[in-house]
This record gives structure tokens, sequence and C-alpha cells, in this order.
């Protein structure tokens, strides 16, 4: 029978387990858990940012609509490219919405009250969820890394 006096060239077969179940493990929480959690942090502060834009928007229109039918505002409209233009909106009941892909719809002050009031709705329900996958996710990557650090701490089968 033959010795074998280097058994550091040797891993013990739990060595080896160990070591792919680390590699299991880190490669898991590097190529899928963490770039998630990135996204969906990513995609929550997309969401905070169009609901301040239409808290602001539902501001105006408030505001908009405390003034008298047939008073007119003076404010400043962009033209394009940073050009600002100073100018006299006479009818301020009526609002018109673009809704993106170039579609813009009229409607009046009620009616896009009512359709900021409604997409905010939206935003915050989009909010809440992206919320709660980023609290699951956060958890997860939290077990990941204690199932890490076990698998580090755990002795070695001696041979």
């Amino acid at each position: 029978m033959a010795n074998i006096s280097n058994t550091s060239t040797f891993l013990p077969v739990d060595q080896a387990q160990k070591d792919q179940r680390q590699q299991m493990f880190s490669a898991h929480l590097q190529n899928q858990l963490l770039p998630e959690l990135e996204g969906i942090r990513q995609a929550l502060g997309k969401v905070e940012f169009d609901i301040s834009e239409y808290e602001d928007l539902q501001n105006k229109l408030d505001q908009l609509a405390k003034l008298d039918k047939n008073e007119s505002i003076e404010s400043l409209i962009e033209l394009g490219a940073g050009v600002w233009v100073e100018s006299r909106i006479f009818d301020t009941q009526n609002i018109t919405l673009d809704l993106g892909f170039d579609i813009h719809m009229d409607m009046t002050l009620g009616e896009a009250k009512e359709y900021v009031e409604k997409k905010m709705t939206v935003l915050k329900k989009k909010r809440d969820n992206l919320s709660q996958k980023e609290e699951f996710l956060v958890w997860e990557v939290g077990q990941f890394h204690g199932a890490l650090s076990q698998e580090q701490d755990k002795p070695i089968l001696q041979v």
C-alpha cells in the first residue's frame, strides 16, 4: 500500500464539496441576487421621481383650480433645448396632457386632476410592490451571506 506523505495536494472530499458550495452560493449572490436588487432599487428610484413629478403637477392643478375662470396667468414655457419664453395663459380650465409616444389628450381641469390622482395611485402601488421585492431581496442576500459564513466556519473533515 502506498504511503501518501504530502496530503496538502489532495483535498478531502468534504473540502472540495465545501469549496464547491461556497462558489455556488457566491456565484448566485454576485450574478443574480445583487444585480436584481440593484435593478429593483433603480426602478424604485424612478417610481419615486415619477410620484414627485405628479405631486408637483397636482399642486399646480390645485393652484389653477383656485383661479377665477376668466383670470389669466403668466408663466415661463419651454420651447425646447433649454429655451424658455414668458407667456400668458388665458384658458386655465382646459389642459393638454402628454400621454407619451407623442400622444396628447385635451382635458378639463377636473378631468386632469382625476387622471393625476389615478396615476399617483398606480405609481404608489408600484412603489409598494417594488419596496416589498426590495425587502425580500435584502433578506435573501442576508441569508446567502449567512450561508457563506457558515460554510467558511464548518470544520474540515481530516482524513
